[in-house]
């Protein structure tokens, strides 16, 4: 059998003008994932990413805590997030008298309010009830099982994948491994913490999850703080 590390991407830049990067404290959260696996004496032999900059950002921090190159890695834009922000304008166009809605156009750094809308519009568009996205639910569930796909074809004996992903895909893998009903994969989604890793055995036909967003690099009293989630 072989073994997929699905890592979520570390903290990302919430509140910048572009939130596709990490934060400091992402470049760290990364740096002490890529120590804790080097410590362990763990190493891989095929590298996957999604095509997004908190993806490799997330991946070069590992890899320089490790202690290894990291330059030969595979892109996979099935593992990439679903675009919010869109969804956020769609729903504000269907939806704009919403009180949560218009709290967060008039408070967009307050993450109370964010992921009170996100819980929302997630649960929306997975009904399909969102008009005017370029990518419905639907769709996002076709590309992530087709990188699930992708993952598993890389099966050989004891070959080892590291794949850095977003919550919302990260979700959808577990959910499609998993058999959960779409309406309860975004409970995954905003559980997720950054930097945590979803363990898998797999081969060319099953692929088993046997762990759930551990954070054994930041599992102490002294590195709780430092734990994040989005």
């Amino acid at each position: 059998m072989s073994e997929l590390y699905l890592v979520r991407h570390a903290q990302a830049s919430f509140g910048a003008e572009n939130y596709d990067q990490l934060s400091e404290l992402g470049h760290r959260q990364s740096r002490w994932l890529g120590e804790h696996l080097g410590g362990r004496g763990v190493s891989f032999d095929t590298l996957v990413v999604g095509d997004m900059v908190r993806h490799h950002e997330t991946l070069d921090g590992i890899c320089t805590g490790m202690d290894m190159d990291g330059n030969d890695r595979l892109v996979l834009p099935g593992l990439n997030e679903y675009n919010f922000t869109e969804m956020i304008e769609a729903y504000g166009k269907s939806y704009g008298d919403d009180p949560i809605y218009q709290l967060i156009t008039e408070n967009p750094d307050d993450k109370r309010y964010y992921f009170r809308l996100l819980r929302k519009v997630l649960t929306i568009w997975t009904r399909g009830e969102i008009p005017d996205v370029t990518e419905t639910w639907i769709d996002f569930k076709a590309r992530v099982s087709d990188a699930q796909q992708q993952l598993q074809a890389m099966a050989d004996k004891g070959n080892r994948i590291l794949a850095i992903a977003s919550g919302g895909s990260v979700s959808m893998l577990v959910g499609l491994v998993l058999g959960i009903p779409d309406e309860n994969v975004f409970d995954l989604n905003l559980q997720y913490k950054n930097t945590a890793i979803s363990h898998f055995f797999f081969n060319s036909k099953k692929m088993n999850l046997t762990g759930f967003n551990a954070i054994p690099h930041l599992d102490s009293k002294e590195m709780e703080q430092y734990v994040t989630y989005g």
